[in-house]
């Protein structure tokens, strides 16, 4: 059972966490990163929290859609202030992926695995999207709004989307407050994007948790780039969160593209 998603409720949980979050609840919007950088074009994105309960027009990697049907997920997109130092800023995405690894397991017990560079898997369905997104300001990276697209019961899903598709009550027993949860989970992302000091320069902690979570390593890949694909087999996550495959080359970094596992 999913509980119902209510802005006087968001707050609620928010107090109770204590964050510096303010909360902007929809009951529909076209996509709740688009509104997350509307805010952070208005200056008005510091410390904002997007949720909706559908999406419209849900956004993922590489203009991909996100499907969203209402009731059954948990869509939510929350903006972070950069300060110009981050080194790392190619950790984000996967730092918000270990985010959603760890509340599921906290609050649910469910394993969960990470495929580079932040799709959540469950059983090697994906159960979670994830979509960072950086606002400049005068040129510069100001805010990265760090987007969170959650499958927790099976809604009105395409035919191609059901059928890889997870969703968290098929594995858990029991009611999911998603109220709780959204405030349990940014809790988690403010933790390592914004505590664990992975992104300023050292990120060998997160990494090492990275890799110990991988659906990816090990495998055998298909790398999809927009200079040409490749097959290669992914050995290594670097400080930096890309992806170290071997190649008949030798060893590339992958920092951008799609991989697909082949075996």
């Amino acid at each position: 059972m999913v509980r119902e998603l209510t802005e006087k409720n968001l707050i609620y949980q928010i107090r109770q966490y204590r964050l510096k979050r303010r909360v902007h609840y929809f009951p529909e919007v076209d996509s709740t990163n688009t509104a997350a950088k509307a805010l952070c074009e208005t200056g008005k994105g510091a410390g904002a929290l997007v949720v909706a309960n559908t999406q419209t027009a849900g956004r993922g990697r590489l203009g991909r859609s996100f499907v969203s049907p209402p009731d059954t997920g948990l869509y939510l997109s929350a903006v972070y202030t950069l300060s110009g130092a981050e080194k790392n800023l190619d950790l984000l995405s996967s730092l918000v992926g270990l985010a959603v690894r760890d509340t599921l397991y906290n609050m649910f017990n469910v394993q969960t695995q990470l495929k580079w560079p932040n799709d959540v898997l469950l059983e090697g369905r994906k159960l979670c999207g994830c979509l960072c997104e950086i606002v400049n300001e005068q040129g510069r990276p100001k805010y990265v709004v760090a987007g969170v697209g959650l499958n927790l019961s099976r809604g009105a899903f395409p035919d191609d989307v059901d059928g890889i598709a997870a969703v968290l009550d098929e594995h858990f027993e029991g009611e999911v407050d998603r109220n709780e949860l959204c405030v349990e989970l940014v809790h988690n992302m403010d933790r390592y994007i914004l505590r664990s000091g992975a992104l300023l320069e050292d990120s060998k902690e997160v990494v090492d948790r990275l890799k110990a979570c991988s659906a990816t390593l090990g495998q055998t890949v298909r790398v999809q780039t927009p200079d040409g694909d490749y097959d290669a087999r992914a050995v290594d996550i670097a400080p930096n969160g890309a992806l170290v495959v071997s190649t008949a080359e030798g060893e590339k970094l992958v920092t951008a593209g799609e991989i697909i596992h082949i075996r």
